[in-house]
């Protein structure tokens, strides 16, 4: 069965930029983690969620003010006390 697939859409605003007037990788970062908690939140009570670990996340180009960013999320593995 294939995983079902959550989108999340930010608008990027002045207030998520940094010093080069591109997107600050820390609000792309807590971007990243909410996309993920609405994928989890799907299946399971939100109380029970807690994100434990970031890995691999990669800026390979600038996003700026106006830009809309799209984050796209799903459940790949199931164990008895985690998902990924």
């Amino acid at each position: 069965m294939k995983p079902q697939v959550y989108y999340y859409h930010r608008l990027v605003k002045r207030e998520d930029l940094n010093h080069h007037r591109t997107l600050f990788a820390g609000r792309c970062a807590e971007w990243f983690v909410e996309a993920g908690f609405i994928a989890v939140a799907s299946v399971l009570p939100p109380n029970n969620v807690v994100c434990l670990k970031i890995h691999g996340l990669t800026f390979t180009r600038p996003v700026h003010s106006g830009n809309i960013v799209r984050f796209e999320s799903k459940i790949v593995e199931t164990g008895n006390t985690s998902l990924k």
